[in-house]
């Protein structure tokens, strides 16, 4: 726990709701002083201990009812953690992953009260058309759909209204969430090992992006950006930055049907409509390293003219160059069943504990690949590979990368869309021959960049010139024209070392005790004088100070007398 307590709880009556909540469902317990010392808030009357849930399901059910009817900021904490399972048992981040955020419709006079704020506009100016009935509703914003007058015409958008006083109420429940991390951390060993306090930093910089609408626009334009070339992969809607805000967002409206209602249509090539979002989520994943974090069904749309396009853009993952090859070295050491490597991939990316125990981690990796290395893709479920692999890192206490706790979340989500989609799907024909691409993209002389080039043309004349090197040598050992000398140098200048710390110690001794001598005899009743002044007081005083301006000599000037250097005089040694 940390030295200080974080800053008092400022909603009181919002304490003493989540108390209820918290009491309603059978975790009043927790409350006890005896458990949480004078730092817990008092409780009228706390339920006793309820009985443990007969399956760890059970219990992340009762969490997840329990989030939800705590709002709309614990709705988004229990969503951000279900992308952690690394933090969280999978039971408890299945459940959490499919945590409703619903919530009643706002009266239209609210909504276009929050646009002219933001736009300074009425929405009868800003759009052409405004539904006031909304397409979707969630403890955030609420969306509707409008028409838009633009420099190519009149555009169907959609319009995403953030909720009067939602920044506000999250606040104050951050507030309680800061003190209940402190709380916890300080209490419970076990949940101490996760640093709830780091978990609650993570989600509150999530949560500062999705309530500033201006992030998901950037994510929108990046992502129409990185497929500008390839619109036959992926559509993206275009945001309309001059109707938007930090809480106004207006974009592209995409008429689509959801992935898993398209696929079930006469006629829908299923195996090509998989392929093409596969397709998709590799350029995203090991090209433009951004892609999407939230592929379920109703943000995946197969439009009219067969194109895939994807909606909500609030939560997506980054990429940097080196963890994209991490990704695609684990590929690799699959491939080759390497656990060795598979370990050095994964302490590479995560951080181990002090205590980290490396062979058994190493051990627990081989049992893995040996469970699903060798057995037919198609056989093989990635949800189940991920949710393995995420326990094994969470059983040994590696900390990993929020980027690929994201992507792992991403990728058990999307694989159980294509595989309701196409069950006999042949995963490996798409899979491996996209591996080959990139590791011959990881080859490229132009990706790699001046600096690796000048290290291949170094290592071209170190393959050409050190062999000759080499043999010269051995030739000159043998008909000993091979000669080893000794400089001097480095000796000498240990010597000189040695000299002047004797100098410093004689000079400290001689002026302690010339200081030390002016003392004493300053006390003569009966003292030598010259010329009315004390003889022996002045001497020792006199030769105290030329001691200690020899002493400061040898510090300012430590290799003897030479050019005086700056950095000497202002303190710093050369």
């Amino acid at each position: 726990m940390t030295s200080s307590s974080p800053a008092p709880i400022r909603d009181l009556r919002r304490a003493s709701e989540i108390v209820q909540v918290l009491v309603r469902h059978g975790y009043g317990y927790l409350l006890r002083r005896d458990r949480l010392g004078e730092a817990a808030p008092p409780v009228e009357a706390v339920a006793a201990a309820p009985q443990a849930p007969a399956t760890a399901e059970a219990a992340a059910g009762r969490i997840k009812r329990l989030l939800e009817d705590l709002g709309p900021t614990f709705i988004k904490l229990g969503q951000i953690v279900s992308t952690r399972p690394d933090v969280v048992p999978e039971p408890v981040a299945q459940a959490l992953a499919t945590l409703q955020d619903a919530a009643q419709p706002l009266d239209l006079a609210s909504v276009e009260a929050v646009i002219h704020a933001e736009l300074g506009r009425p929405a009868a100016e800003v759009f052409v058309v405004f539904d006031p009935t909304p397409i979707a509703t969630a403890s955030i914003a609420q969306v509707h759909r409008a028409r838009l007058q633009t420099d190519e015409g009149e555009r169907d958008v959609v319009v995403k209204v953030q909720r009067p006083g939602i920044q506000e109420r999250m606040h104050a429940d951050l507030s309680l969430l800061r003190w209940l991390a402190w709380v916890l951390e300080g209490t419970i060993e076990e949940v101490s090992a996760y640093s709830p306090s780091t978990i609650l930093e993570h989600f509150e910089a999530v949560l500062r992006e999705e309530l500033d609408f201006r992030h998901e626009l950037g994510n929108l334009e990046r992502a129409r950006d990185n497929f500008a070339a390839r619109p036959d992969l992926l559509v993206v809607p275009e945001p309309f930055r001059a109707a938007s805000s930090g809480r106004v967002l207006v974009m592209e409206r995409l008429d689509g049907k959801k992935i898993t209602v398209a696929a079930r249509e006469p006629g829908c090539d299923r195996e090509a409509l998989v392929r093409k979002v596969l397709d998709t989520t590799y350029k995203q994943v090991f090209e433009d390293g951004f892609f999407h974090g939230d592929p379920h069904p109703g943000n995946v749309l197969v439009l009219g003219d067969g194109r895939i396009g994807m909606i909500d853009y609030g939560v997506w993952g980054r990429l940097s160059e080196a963890q994209q090859d991490v990704l695609i070295e684990l590929l690799v050491s699959i491939a080759f069943k390497s656990p060795p490597t598979m370990t050095r991939l994964a302490l590479r990316v995560g951080q181990p504990p002090p205590s980290f125990d490396r062979a058994a981690f190493e051990a627990e990796v081989g049992a893995l690949m040996d469970r699903y290395v060798g057995v037919r893709l198609a056989d093989v479920s990635a949800g189940g590979l991920i949710a393995d692999a995420v326990d094994v890192i969470r059983r040994h206490r590696i900390k990993i990368p929020p980027e690929f706790a994201v992507l792992s979340r991403a990728t058990a989500t999307l694989e159980g869309v294509l595989r309701s989609i196409d069950p006999g799907f042949d995963f490996q024909a798409v899979a491996l021959p996209y591996v080959k691409r990139l590791l011959l993209r990881r080859l490229d002389v132009e990706r790699l960049g001046p600096e690796a080039v000048a290290l291949l043309l170094g290592l071209r004349a170190f393959v050409t010139e050190v062999p000759t090197q080499i043999d010269q040598l051995l030739r000159d050992l043998s008909t000993g024209r091979f000669q080893v000398s000794v400089r001097p140098d480095s000796l000498a200048s240990l010597e000189t070392a040695q000299r002047v710390q004797g100098v410093r110690q004689v000079c400290a001794v001689l002026a302690a005790t010339s200081f030390v001598c002016a003392a004493v005899t300053s006390l003569d009743p009966a003292p030598l004088t010259a010329y009315g002044a004390p003889v022996a007081p002045i001497v020792g005083v006199a030769l105290g100070l030329l001691a200690l301006w020899w002493l400061s000599l040898t510090f300012l000037l430590p290799h003897g007398l030479r050019r005086l250097h700056l950095g000497a005089l202002l303190g710093r040694r050369r």
